[in-house]
């Protein structure tokens, strides 16, 4: 059973992308947009910014994997104590298209998470986003926005956990791959790994 402050640690200690998130940001971020402005400050910045565009755009396409809705089942992370933590979900939106990825999570129908022989529930209504380019062997996956709330229950008590937390934790960020295999479809990015199916509707 989950202790007051087991929750949170849940959360926080799941994924070692913990340790990696504020290191990634600042180097994925600035490496794109300041060195088309500063070193193209006049009309040639214009002529800079276009083909970073198409790229990330084209790239995508061209992978095919992974393209469409799906319907996500669960996840696996290794914590920053390297105990693994597994979620398992019934009511997630994935969508995948045109370089973009969106999670949109059901509040109604909470995760149920396990780490060790913790387990607790996480209850998210909310969705974050991100990009995505490159073939399904070397993809690079930037986090976006997350709107929403979030909050663990156990044994009857909630705890509020804000919707960046949780992207920080469950949004891919950095290089991994996609695995499509029939209607399923596998993402790993570091130690993150989601498990989801091809949406039939």
């Amino acid at each position: 059973m989950l202790t007051a402050r087991r929750p949170l640690a849940l959360l926080l200690a799941v994924p070692a992308l913990v340790a990696g998130c504020s290191a990634t940001p600042p180097t994925t971020a600035p490496a794109s947009t300041p060195p088309a402005i500063s070193a193209n400050p006049t009309p040639v910045s214009t002529a800079a910014t276009t083909p970073a565009t198409t790229e990330t755009a084209s790239t995508p396409a061209t992978a095919g994997c992974p393209a469409g809705d799906y319907k996500a089942t669960g996840f696996t992370a290794t914590g920053l104590d390297a105990s693994v933590g597994k979620g398992t979900v019934t009511d997630v939106d994935v969508t995948f298209g045109n370089g973009r990825y969106e999670f949109d999570f059901d509040g109604d129908h909470p995760a149920k998470l396990t780490l060790g022989k913790s387990t607790g529930k996480l209850r998210i209504d909310g969705e974050f986003t991100g990009t995505y380019s490159g073939q399904p062997d070397a993809i690079s996956f930037t986090r976006g926005k997350a709107t929403g709330s979030a909050r663990f229950v156990d044994k009857g008590k909630s705890r509020s956990v804000t919707m960046q937390q949780v992207a920080r934790i469950l949004a891919p960020q950095g290089k991994g791959s996609a695995v499509c295999d029939g209607d399923k479809l596998t993402i790993k990015v570091g130690t993150l790994s989601w498990n989801l199916v091809r949406d039939p509707d």
